[in-house]
């Protein structure tokens, strides 16, 4: 087990998304802490760097803030919203077993 997992600038280049957050979510002690800093495709820089990844060939899936903290729940992490903007970051802390 682990006590804590960062991912900046990263996740929206994993394949299988959902996979890697159960998978972080298994690994981690109970009370250990999953940190997600990503670009919100919503904003309008966001909006950008999805087309320019898109149009340079990148198979890029951006989340939103909203949408990446629903999946945090999903996988057994208390998720908070730590900051939004062009820059958001996800915060969720493993509940107990």
């Amino acid at each position: 087990a682990v006590d804590a997992v960062a991912i900046v600038d990263a996740f929206h280049h994993l394949p299988d998304q959902d996979a890697a957050l159960r998978e972080v979510a298994r690994v981690l002690a109970p009370g250990g802490a999953l940190v997600i800093r990503e670009f919100d495709p919503a904003h309008p820089l966001g909006r950008a760097l999805v087309a320019a990844e898109h149009a340079i060939g990148m198979a890029s899936r951006f989340r939103t803030p909203s949408d990446l903290a629903a999946a945090f729940d999903d996988v057994g992490l208390d998720p908070r919203i730590v900051d939004r903007g062009f820059g958001y970051t996800v915060a969720g802390v493993k509940r107990g077993e």
